[in-house]
């Protein structure tokens, strides 16, 4: 390049940078809100599965998009329901669910945590349904951005665990693994430095691979889950004969 078009580049470059217009936040429009997500995670489903619980509640963040306020503001929620509902989720009903129609982002916030309760009905056992949740528009905030989030969940009975020992605990029931569960987590209470060694290696659900034959935690802890699981499900079983659950007694009784 010759020094003369380096001469006339030189305050072109200069007057461009000079003249740029950044862009600004307009602090008088309303504030907006909006559902924290990714692509992958703007919808979840849950199975109440081995949990000996009656409702279990999820979050879903909401964010600030504007400026922190020194004063609390209401955010609107909406439900819509049927809007995904079809031949593979029904649409919640509201025996299934509580969602308050408004959370408050508390002075100086910018996000809050929408509680979304799910509720063990009996006819999810056989039923999965769906919630969606929709910000609406407030007095205090416009909706920009991502404003939907959907849930699909049931309490039908998850599929035999890979690792089930049906010759210790009989043929497997949503009940057993239930109880199993139960007492493997109260485990944590008694003997919490094996509990820890076994979670670490399969998860606190046992669900990590290798988790059967050989690998199998039941195999690799025999002598642990005999004492803190198996013990405790053969006497809950003679407890409740009526159950008819099939629980072995343990061998070293």
């Amino acid at each position: 390049m010759n020094k003369r078009l380096l001469y006339i580049l030189l305050p072109l470059l200069l007057t461009s940078c000079l003249n740029e217009d950044y862009l600004k936040y307009d602090t008088n429009q309303k504030d907006g809100v909006y559902l924290d997500y990714t692509p992958t995670t703007d919808s979840v489903f849950y199975n109440f599965g081995f949990e000996s619980i009656t409702d279990y509640t999820l979050y879903v963040k909401c964010n600030l998009m504007g400026m922190p306020k020194s004063y609390d503001r209401k955010i609107t929620i909406k439900m819509a329901n049927g809007k995904y509902a079809g031949s593979e989720f029904s649409a919640a009903k509201e025996s299934y669910y509580s969602v308050p129609e408004e959370v408050t982002l508390l002075k100086d916030s910018v996000s809050v945590l929408i509680p979304v309760l799910l509720k063990r009905d009996a006819e999810l056992e056989t039923n999965r349904a769906i919630i969606t949740l929709q910000l609406d528009s407030s007095n205090d905030f416009d909706v920009r951005g991502h404003s939907e989030y959907t849930i699909t969940f049931d309490d039908k009975t998850p599929p035999t665990p890979i690792w089930w020992a049906s010759y210790s605990y009989g043929a497997f029931t949503k009940l057993k693994g239930q109880l199993f569960f139960k007492y493997f987590w109260d485990m944590e209470k008694e003997s919490k430095s094996t509990y820890d060694i076994i979670v670490a290696r399969w998860g606190r659900d046992l669900s990590k691979k290798p988790n059967d034959y050989a690998n199998s935690p039941l195999n690799v802890y025999y002598s642990t889950f005999m004492k803190y699981v198996q013990l405790p499900m053969w006497e809950y079983s003679q407890a409740n004969p009526q159950l008819n659950l099939g629980i072995s007694k343990p061998n070293f009784l």
